[in-house]
C-alpha cells in the first residue's frame, strides 16, 4: 500500500522513490542534450547554419521552459506533484518523439519547444518530493543522487543517442529515447505516494500570488547569489553541452560515435561523481558550520577554470597510451571538468529546501531553475554558436575551441558569486529556522519521511 499519513514512509520506499525520480530525470536530460550530438546529420540533411541549431538548441527549447517551470511548480505544490511530474513526462517523451518524425528546422523548433514545456515540470515536483522523504541530515545526499540525473542523461543522450544515430540515423535516436518516458511516467503515477492531509504541527504557506512567492524567495540573498551564480557558470556550461561534442569532432577529428562515447564517459565518471559526492561531503561538512554549505560548491567552481583552460589548449590528437588502448587527452580533461562542474546541484537544491516552507518548495526550485536558464542556457549555445560562426573565417576548424575556451572564464565568477552566498546562508537560514524546526521536529517524530503529498 502507498504510504498515508498514518503510515509513514519507510527508507526502502523512499530509496525506491527516489530511483524511480532519478530514471525520469536522466531521460529528461537524455532528451534534451541528444539534439547535441545529432547536430552535424541535422545540419547536414537541412543545411542548417550553426547559429540556428544554436537557435534551436538553446532558446528554442529554454524559452517554453522558462515560461512554464513556475506555473508548473505551484500547481504541484497546490496540487500534485506526482500528477504534474507524470503528466510532464508522457508530454516530454510524445515531444521527443516528434523531434525524430520533423520534416523541416521549423517542425523540429517546435517539437524542441514542447519538450521545454514537458520538461518544465520535471525537475521542481521530484526535489520538492525529495525535500519530503529525506529529512536535513540526508537531504543534501539525496539532492545529489537525484541531481547526478544530468548525468546519467548525458550519458544516455550522447553515448547513446550517437549509437542509435550512426546505426540507424539520427531519427530514431529520438525515437528510442522517447519510448522508456511513457512505462516510467505510469509507474510513477500508479506507485508514488498521494497526496494527504498535511499535519497540524507543519506550517502551511500563505496563501500569496505566483509573482510574490517570486519576489520573496529573490530577497533571501543567498538564494538570490546561488542562483545568479548558477545562472553565470552556466552561461559556458550549457554552450559546452550543446558544443562540445562538435569541438571533439572538428578539433580532435573523432566520429560522432566516437565524441559522444568519451562525453558519455567523462559525464558517467566525472559528473556522477561530483554530483553525489558533493552532497555527501556537504552533509558531513556541516557539522563544522552551515557555510559549507554552499562554500563547498564555490570551490569546486574554483578550480574547474584552470582544467577548462587545459583542455580546450590541448592541440588536436594529443592522448595517453595503456599499452595498445588510446585515451584522448580532453576525454581525460572531460572527467575532471564534469566532476567540478557537478558539484554544485546537490548542495544549492538542498539549501533552498531549507529556505522555504515545504508548501513552497517545488516553487523555489523553479525560481532557480527559471533564473539558471534565463542567464545561462538562453544565452550560452547561441553565444557559443554565434562567436564561432564569427570566428571561422580567422580561425577555421578551430573557431569553436576559441569560443568555448574564452567563454571558461565564466566559471571564476559563478565560484565567486556562490562564496558570497555561503557567507549570508547561516544568518538566512538562521532567519527561516522558526518554520523549519517545526518541520524538522514532526519529520523526527514521523522517522523523517512524512509524506504530505505526492
Amino acid at each position: 500500500m502507498l504510504p498515508s499519513e498514518e503510515r509513514p514512509a519507510r527508507p526502502a520506499y523512499a530509496l525506491y522513490i527516489l530511483l524511480l525520480l532519478l530514471a525520469i530525470n536522466a531521460l529528461s536530460y537524455a532528451d534534451r542534450h541528444v539534439f547535441s550530438v545529432l547536430i552535424p546529420s541535422i545540419k547536414a540533411e537541412f543545411g542548417a547554419t550553426d547559429s540556428l541549431l544554436g537557435l534551436i538548441g538553446g532558446p528554442g527549447f529554454i524559452v517554453s521552459y522558462v515560461l512554464f517551470s513556475m506555473p508548473l511548480a505551484r500547481v504541484a505544490d497546490r496540487w500534485s506533484r506526482r500528477g504534474v511530474l507524470t503528466l510532464s513526462a508522457t508530454l516530454w517523451s510524445a515531444a521527443t518523439a516528434a523531434c525524430g518524425a520533423a520534416g523541416s528546422m521549423a517542425q523540429l523548433a517546435v517539437s524542441r519547444l514542447i519538450v521545454g514545456i514537458g520538461e518544465a515540470g520535471g525537475l521542481p515536483p521530484a526535489q520538492s518530493l525529495l525535500a519530503d522523504l529525506y529529512d536535513e541530515r540526508r537531504r543534501s545526499g539525496a539532492m545529489g543522487v537525484l541531481s547526478s540525473a544530468t548525468y546519467v542523461g548525458v550519458v544516455l543522450g550522447l553515448t547513446g543517442g550517437a549509437a542509435v544515430g550512426a546505426l540507424w540515423g539520427w531519427r530514431w535516436a529520438f525515437y528510442a529515447l522517447a519510448i522508456p518516458g511513457f512505462p516510467l511516467a505510469l509507474l510513477l503515477w500508479l506507485t508514488g505516494p498521494r497526496r494527504v492531509r498535511a499535519a497540524k504541527t507543519v506550517q502551511s504557506a500563505p496563501s500569496e500570488s505566483l509573482w510574490a512567492s517570486a519576489r520573496r524567495f529573490w530577497a533571501i540573498p543567498s538564494l538570490r547569489l546561488l542562483a545568479l551564480g548558477v545562472g553565470t557558470f552556466n552561461i559556458f556550461g550549457y554552450a559546452a553541452a550543446i558544443w562540445k561534442p562538435a569541438f571533439f569532432m572538428r578539433s580532435h577529428g573523432m566520429t560522432m560515435v566516437e565524441a559522444g562515447s568519451w562525453l558519455g564517459v567523462g559525464a558517467a565518471i566525472g559528473g556522477i561523481t561530483g554530483s553525489m559526492l558533493s552532497g555527501f561531503i556537504v552533509d558531513r561538512l556541516r557539522a563544522r558550520g552551515e557555510i559549507w554549505q554552499l562554500r563547498v560548491p564555490a570551490i569546486a567552481f574554483l578550480l574547474a577554470f584552470p582544467l577548462f583552460m587545459f583542455m580546450y589548449l590541448l592541440p588536436g590528437g594529443a592522448a595517453v597510451h595503456i599499452g595498445d588502448f588510446r585515451i584522448p587527452g580532453v576525454a581525460l580533461l572531460s572527467i575532471l571538468t564534469g566532476m567540478m562542474s557537478a558539484m554544485w546541484a546537490g548542495p544549492a537544491f538542498g539549501a533552498a529546501a531549507r529556505l522555504v516552507l515545504p508548501e513552497q518548495r517545488a516553487q523555489a526550485t523553479a525560481m532557480l531553475v527559471v533564473i539558471i536558464n534565463v542567464i545561462g542556457s538562453a544565452l550560452g549555445p547561441v553565444l557559443g554558436g554565434v562567436v564561432s560562426d564569427l570566428l571561422t573565417g580567422r580561425f577555421g576548424a578551430e573557431s569553436l575551441r576559441i569560443s568555448l575556451m574564452s567563454m571558461s572564464i565564466l566559471t571564476v565568477l559563478g565560484g565567486w558569486l556562490f562564496w558570497r552566498a555561503a557567507s549570508h546562508y547561516p544568518s538566512d537560514l538562521a532567519r527561516a529556522a522558526r518554520p523549519q524546526a517545526d518541520v524538522d521536529a514532526y519529520d523526527g517524530r514521523v522517522g523523517g519521511a512524512k509524506l504530505k503529498e505526492a
